[in-house]
């Protein structure tokens, strides 16, 4: 959590120049320092800020060097969430031979303090983005120039704390309770304690509610690009959290307002459509680049396909697990457009390299329709009618029957979840999370013949790093880390 965030965001901003993004602005050439002064002064180099924020979210600075392989393993936000997410959970098995220890053990649910990088990098990499939103919004709060305009400082600091909120959340999801971190200030973060996951949530609310307010309602300030936030993505996450944190009136609330954006948002029939760049059922995505060589690849695009060896034999580095398989109603068109088989096993294939032209997505449409579902049903079962149309909404692109109107509130209950799992699955550790506040996770996972033996439910939160454990003595571990 160590960080020299102002600095770190121009720095950033000048490799996305040298990597050739050419649908982010031009950015002068680099210099020594920068103030924070600097950076504020007028509406150009403040929107240079938030394209840094955005860019090293999906990108890190790796790609500079041509290594995309590995981003996908130092970036919470370029894919780790979901292959962390997806080997915790019943998703993803890693490579028996060839791949990482920390891949082996998270998919066996046996995580430790010695093999604990990919945690590490989940940790380290939010609160990295953590550290450059803050700094947008303390050096828009205390840049005096007159040709920073308000319109401009309110929404970069609206977008600022979307992404605050969005990192917040999944640090609360992956360790339980984490330092709530509000300042750019080192001095002031790196003596923060753990807070309680109700205050880390309630902290996400306020960021998301005032986010929203500030926030344009349709895309004009990224030029039609789906690749920043706006206001109906406060809106959506706040949807998420509302279901997550048991207030089932705010999430049909806050989902209905968003699916009732039908001229924004739709989700899109053919399911071969529902990742491309700027597609109507794109909520947010993170843009990709043609730099390096990558050619728009999205980070699990180019992790999860084959690759050629020299032997002309194909590698894929992860492949479906057993249990996501079966989860497949016959004919299911997710099935056969999401996935990729290959001889006895089937791989994820929602991404592509870069062909067709996809941005990687970070919150779909679909996925408010599932939260009004579930939160419908929690909160009235016996309006479950409602659940049922949203349920089939997404079945009836998927090719299968749709639910049967004299189901009861137990049995749609149950068909939520069973949509979320064929629906979401590998984007962005749903399955995992889903499993962990339902409560289901040790019936489900302990099951499994490869997660045995069942060691506790301690694994249902990630370790701390150790590193961060040393430096802050008011950080404590997660039970039962410390003696394994």
């Amino acid at each position: 959590m160590q960080h020299k965030p102002i600095l770190s965001i121009f720095l950033v901003a000048v490799i996305i120049c040298f990597s050739s993004c050419k649908k982010l602005l031009d950015i002068p050439a680099p210099i020594d320092s920068i103030t924070t002064e600097e950076i504020f002064a007028n509406n150009q180099q403040a929107e240079w800020a938030i394209a840094g924020m955005y860019s090293k979210m999906v990108y890190g600075i790796a790609h500079l060097d041509n290594e995309f392989t590995g981003l996908a393993f130092t970036q919470f936000a370029s894919g780790l969430s979901t292959i962390m997410g997806g080997l915790s959970a019943d998703e993803l098995r890693a490579p028996a031979t060839g791949g990482y220890a920390d891949d082996l053990l998270a998919s066996y649910n046996k995580i430790n303090l010695k093999a604990a990088d990919r945690a590490t990098a989940i940790w380290n990499s939010a609160y990295q983005t953590i550290f450059d939103a803050n700094a947008v919004i303390d050096g828009i709060a205390a840049s005096e120039s007159t040709s920073l305009i308000d319109s401009v400082r309110k929404q970069l600091t609206g977008e600022a704390l979307a992404i605050r909120a969005f990192c917040h959340f999944y640090l609360v999801n992956f360790f339980g309770d984490i330092p709530i971190v509000l300042t750019s200030d080192f001095k002031k973060s790196q003596t923060l304690s753990r807070s309680p996951v109700s205050k880390v949530y309630d902290q996400i609310k306020t960021d998301l509610v005032n986010a929203r307010s500030m926030l344009a309602k349709d895309y004009s300030v990224s030029k039609g690009e789906r690749t920043r936030v706006n206001s109906w993505f406060a809106e959506a996450l706040l949807a998420r959290v509302y279901l997550y944190t048991g207030e089932y009136q705010n999430a049909i609330t806050s989902a209905g307002n968003v699916i009732a954006q039908s001229g924004l948002y739709a989700v899109q029939t053919d399911l071969t459509q529902t990742f491309l760049a700027n597609n109507g059922e794109a909520i947010f995505q993170l843009q990709t680049s043609e730099a390096a060589g990558l050619n728009n690849a999205t980070p699990e695009g180019y992790v999860f396909t084959y690759r050629l060896l020299d032997a002309g034999s194909f590698l894929y580095p992860y492949r479906i697990a057993e249990n996501l398989i079966g989860a497949f109603e016959p004919g299911d068109k997710r099935k056969l457009n999401w996935t990729k088989t290959e001889g006895p096993s089937v791989y994820p294939a929602k991404y592509s390299r870069g062909q067709p032209f996809q941005y990687y997505m970070v919150m779909r449409l679909s996925e408010l329709h599932l939260i009004r579902a579930e939160a419908t049903v929690l909160l009235s079962p016996a309006a479950k009618q409602q659940a049922i149309d949203d349920l089939n909404v997404l079945r009836r692109r998927a090719g299968v029957d749709e639910l049967d109107n004299q189901l009861t509130a137990a049995q749609v209950s149950e068909a939520i979840a069973h949509e979320r799992q064929v629906e979401l699955f590998l984007e962005w550790g749903h399955r995992w999370f889903d499993l962990k506040r339902t409560g289901k996770a040790e019936s489900v996972l302990s099951a499994i013949s490869y997660k045995q033996p069942w060691l506790g439910n301690y694994q249902l939160v990630y370790p701390l790093p150790p590193f961060d454990l040393e430096n802050n003595s008011f950080l404590v571990q997660n039970p039962q880390y410390e003696s394994r």
